[in-house]
């Protein structure tokens, strides 16, 4: 799985699909000042496994933006099933 995702500044979530190298198969005709500065790139195997190592990761990602890096703050989530 290789994508990257976009905010548009209308709100808009925008998705493309990347080749190995990073590159957009087929990019979004939005031009760039249209985008909020604020992407995330995604490269795993495309299974289950890393579906749910993906769902882990952004979770971890979520709690140290809200709570800080400081253990005592974090809240532990749940583990979450993939189907």
């Amino acid at each position: 799985m290789h994508r990257r995702y976009t905010i548009h500044r209308d709100g808009d979530l925008l998705v493309e699909e990347l080749d190995p190298s990073g590159k957009p198969i087929d990019p979004e005709p939005v031009p760039v000042e249209n985008k909020l500065p604020i992407e995330l790139t995604v490269m795993s195997a495309d299974d289950t496994d890393s579906r749910a190592a993906l769902i882990d990761l952004l979770e971890m990602a979520l709690e140290m933006e809200l709570h800080g890096p400081d253990e005592n703050k974090r809240v532990k989530g749940l583990k979450l099933d993939v189907i």
